[in-house]
């Protein structure tokens, strides 16, 4: 059973070999983002690792998916400037405008959904309310990357899970503790 699944997983490696590439050195990345505690670190890592997760699409002919995600590093970039309500309403119409009409196949509308949410949570919340929609967000993107065949893609997107989740532990903790100690 193990060594059937490593033998697929190679076959979908070795299709498209340099995106693969590309989308391993986004999980270096992207988890790196998702370990800091900082929102404005946190923005500026997935700013990186959004634009080279839109450069493995392109290169495995996922439009969509490609331009969801430069949408998004453009989008994560100007959050750390601004958390306007018309800035961010500006970004969701721009990704349903583009990414909708490139949708052919259910799955297509999963990175529009994780990307919805991911603009809510960059321009409207913080802490632990922020990192919740990007979770769900990530869960949206793993589920698309795993269908579509993106290794690097779904690894990543599956340790963000993780790695986000543990964060948020440990965030939500610092606050109790907090709490606890101003009374």
């Amino acid at each position: 059973m193990l060594s059937t699944t490593f033998e697929a997983l190679n076959r979908v490696f070795w299709q498209h070999p340099w995106a693969q590439l590309i989308g391993l050195v986004a999980l270096v990345i992207g988890g790196l983002a998702f370990l800091h505690h900082d929102d404005h670190k946190l923005r500026r890592n997935l700013t990186l690792y959004t634009v080279l997760m839109g450069i493995q699409f392109m290169m495995l002919g996922l439009w969509s998916a490609a331009f969801t995600a430069w949408l998004s590093s453009v989008r994560t970039y100007i959050s750390t400037r601004t958390r306007n309500l018309w800035v961010m309403s500006g970004f969701l119409i721009l990704v349903w405008a583009v990414t909708i009409p490139k949708v052919s196949e259910v799955v297509h509308v999963l990175p529009i959904i994780g990307t919805t949410l991911g603009t809510w949570a960059m321009f409207r919340e913080h802490g632990l309310r922020m990192r919740s929609l990007m979770l769900m967000g990530s869960l949206c993107w793993f589920s698309h990357n795993f269908m579509v065949g993106s290794i690097g893609g779904a690894i990543i997107e599956g340790a963000f899970v993780m790695i986000n989740s543990r964060t948020m532990l440990k965030l939500l903790r610092q606050q109790r503790e907090e709490a606890k100690n101003a009374q």
